[in-house]
């Protein structure tokens, strides 16, 4: 009995092969970025603020 052989790699997303690790990989980059923005939009929100006198 003759044994298959590979005849071809490719590399990157095939569209016939699960789209979980594409999910993953967007879900990874977008928490990141979100955790990256989080700080950034509460200290312009901070910095926009009038400041308030505790003598008040």
């Amino acid at each position: 009995m003759k044994r298959g052989r590979i005849l071809a790699i490719k590399w990157g997303m095939n569209p016939n092969s699960s789209s979980l690790g594409v999910d993953v990989t967007f879900l990874l980059v977008g928490a990141t970025a979100l955790a990256m923005a989080t700080p950034l939009i509460g200290a312009l929100l901070r910095w926009r603020k009038a400041p308030v006198d505790p003598a008040k």
